[in-house]
């Protein structure tokens, strides 16, 4: 089987990846721009390929990352994805089967957004605790005398068995982060997400060694594996963070992953991802180190998945179809594409 045709549907961003045995892979999440640098940069590196040689495609394509600025992993994550669901479609299977087989369901927690007063924060977490979710993230950003007040009502609202977790974004400055992580600690948060910028490996090393608090890094951090490596060989994380768009697709969270369980270390994915949510949820199915779904968006918005992610009392199911197991309504493809290019 070799590859015979690159396709994208402009603007809905759709890529098919399609081969001489009649079998093409999908992934969503190419732009205008991703288009245009697939077609001209990756086209030829592609075409002829045996689509099963993932490893081969995924060393080339990142060393041709090198050629461009500023880097961009998402652009490889779309092809990645793609010829991982062929090889699931090839194979009549899931792709998180295929990757090895963990787990079929996961808990899930929820995100909430910046909110202006402690109150809406308590409110926010009520309303999902209420729906089953095994927890919540709150994403108060501002400072740390806020936040240790919204931290004491949240543990006071939502009781002592509930999965709590905050997610600075990287707004603090040390002495700052020590204050909130230390009442993070006193209300048993889960983890400490974002404290300080993800380049400050040192000030994430002594953070990490001050506190008892899991500190969770590495979502906005360039350079994917190698630099996610750096990080563990630091010990500036307890918990390494990616998500698909972002960091170059399922195989780079896959060695993610592997390299953080060499370490000890979980990978917590983060959001929704690409693919409507199946990208994450096929990884979730492969990744023993990992413990939650962050779900931060009805799984069910978008008619052109026929078949959405199911989240039943908190619980994700990961998909049963072939590929990564989405069926998209061939209908609202047609409305939503002006151009294929």
């Amino acid at each position: 089987m070799k590859i015979k045709d690159i396709k994208v549907h402009l603007p809905l961003g759709l890529l098919r990846i399609q081969t001489d045995a009649g079998i093409e892979g999908l992934s969503d999440g190419c732009s205008e721009t991703c288009a245009e640098f697939i077609q001209q940069v990756y086209r030829p590196e592609l075409l002829g390929q045996d689509p099963y040689h993932r490893e081969v495609i995924w060393q080339r394509l990142m060393y041709l990352e090198r050629l461009r600025y500023p880097p961009s992993n998402v652009y490889r994550a779309v092809v990645d994805n793609a010829l991982w669901d062929l090889a699931g479609k090839a194979a009549g299977m899931p792709v998180w089967k295929l990757l090895g087989g963990y787990r079929d369901h996961i808990p899930c927690y929820r995100s909430g957004p910046d909110l202006e007063t402690v109150d809406e924060y308590v409110e926010d977490a009520l309303r999902v605790q209420a729906l089953g979710f095994k927890g919540y993230k709150d994403h108060c950003w501002r400072g740390p005398a806020v936040m240790i007040d919204v931290a004491r009502a949240l543990r006071e609202a939502v009781g002592p068995d509930f999965h709590l977790m905050h997610d600075a974004v990287q707004v603090y400055e040390y002495n700052g982060a020590v204050k909130v992580g230390r009442e993070l600690e006193r209300q048993q948060f889960t983890w400490f997400e974002e404290p300080l910028r993800d380049f400050d490996y040192l000030g994430l090393r002594k953070l990490c060694a001050t506190l008892e608090i899991p500190i969770a890094a590495t979502e906005f951090l360039p350079g994917s594996l190698y630099s996610t490596a750096q990080v563990l060989a630091l010990r500036s994380a307890d918990i390494v963070r990616a998500s698909n768009g972002w960091r170059g697709g399922i195989t780079d969270h896959m060695k993610i992953a592997q390299l953080a369980e060499a370490f000890g270390v979980n990978l917590e994915i983060t959001s929704l991802g690409s693919n409507w949510g199946f990208a994450h949820a096929n990884l979730y199915g492969a990744i023993k180190n990992t413990t939650f779904h962050e779900n931060n968006a009805d799984l069910d918005r978008d008619p052109i998945v026929r078949n959405p992610l199911q989240v039943r009392d908190g619980i994700l199911y990961m998909p049963t179809g072939p590929g990564l197991g989405f069926d998209l309504d061939p209908e609202i493809v047609a409305q939503r594409t002006e151009r294929i290019v």
